[in-house]
């Protein structure tokens, strides 16, 4: 939203998860997911203490604090959706669940929450609030919808209650909650659209981590033999000039305008999208037309296809920055690939220009 000013705040408790897998999986989530927030032109801080997170957001509109077990998915949803509850008046949007059952206050749950940061600072800046077991405590009973999004702890809304309650038990977030209702601030809990925007790995529960990490295999899958753009999908690179070669993946038509004569090499690892492409490419007279089955973070064999001795543009688009194969490879694991191929393509060529959409690094 044009003019607020928001801040992600990734509280890291990476170290905490159970086995070196389930950190190292998160870990390439988190990298990636940082580098989409900062191209989306979001500002993100990463530390392992949630207050001192929100005490570093005293200058921002909104604070949008996050697991790095959390990643938004389905392009720009979850971001139309933070627009949307930020033109709203609110001091917490979150899952708020109903821990009755379990004689527990009421939880803000910590996989993603937003933060009115007015609201905020009128609070003093308050402590969120750990997980506090057998504490006894006397809080205002919410009043809750007796719907729910599922199960029967996800209420549709809350607000404050008349009554009091003796709990057993503290969750996350129960101070940000008592201050919320004690004051009678609104509170907007999750509604379905953005719940399908972003994904939760549960990484801090082994158990459930391996039935969400399923995710991972499926979206690679999907990605690497499934997927197809059957038009162009990059925007615009701001390039003018003509070159005589263009080395580009096979999801657009970003040679078009860039060359009336040479050669144009189209290369993927989906080898679905490159027949697809290979069939169905609009092709220009003179043009000699390459199609290369590679996998760029794993092999260098594109320089094989490319003639050296032409004014080329090779667009790397974001191959080193992709939602479909970050999980499997580290940040260093894709900058290393990233720079290895580089090196490869200004080494053997001459007269080169190369395009990204999205580095590895960015944001790093």
């Amino acid at each position: 939203m044009k003019d607020t000013k928001i801040l992600f705040c990734v509280v890291n408790d990476i170290k905490s998860y159970k086995t070196k897998q389930i950190q190292t999986t998160i870990q390439n989530i988190l990298d990636f997911t940082i580098s989409n927030l900062y191209t989306k032109g979001y500002d993100v801080i990463v530390r392992e203490d949630e207050d001192e997170l929100l005490s570093l957001a005293v200058d921002y509109d909104y604070a949008v604090v996050m697991s790095p077990g959390t990643e938004y998915i389905n392009g720009f949803a979850f971001f139309d959706e933070l627009d949307n509850i930020c033109k709203k008046d609110f001091f917490l949007a979150g899952h708020i669940l109903d821990r009755s059952n379990y004689n527990a206050y009421y939880e803000l749950h910590h996989q993603c929450y937003i933060v009115n940061i007015d609201y905020y600072k009128k609070l003093n800046r308050p402590f969120v609030g750990k997980l506090e077991k057998n504490n006894q405590h006397v809080q205002l009973e919410p009043i809750r919808s007796k719907e729910n999004y599922h199960d029967d702890y996800t209420p549709k809304y809350v607000s404050k209650g008349n009554t009091n309650r003796t709990y057993r038990h503290k969750c996350h977030g129960w101070n940000l909650l008592r201050l919320a209702f004690e004051n009678d601030y609104p509170i907007i809990v999750f509604d379905e659209d953005i719940r399908n925007s972003k994904k939760h790995y549960y990484p801090e529960v082994e158990e459930d981590y391996n039935k969400h990490i399923k995710h991972i295999d499926e979206k690679f899958d999907y990605c690497k033999t499934q997927l197809i753009h059957k038009s162009n999908t990059e925007w615009t690179t701001g390039i003018t000039e003509k070159y005589e070669q263009i080395v580009l993946p096979a999801s657009g038509m970003l040679y078009l305008d860039l060359i009336d004569a040479g050669r144009v090499v189209f290369y993927d690892y989906n080898k679905r999208a490159l027949d697809y492409w290979k069939e169905n490419v609009p092709r220009k007279d003179n043009i000699e037309y390459t199609f290369v089955h590679t996998n760029l973070l794993e092999e260098l064999s594109i320089v094989d296809y490319i003639d050296p001795n032409l004014k080329t543009l090779v667009n790397l688009s974001n191959i080193f920055c992709y939602e479909g194969t970050a999980a499997y490879f580290s940040l260093q694991e894709r900058k290393s690939a990233q720079n290895k191929l580089q090196k490869a393509l200004t080494d053997n060529i001459k007269n080169i220009d190369i395009n990204f959409t999205l580095k590895a690094d960015a944001g790093h």
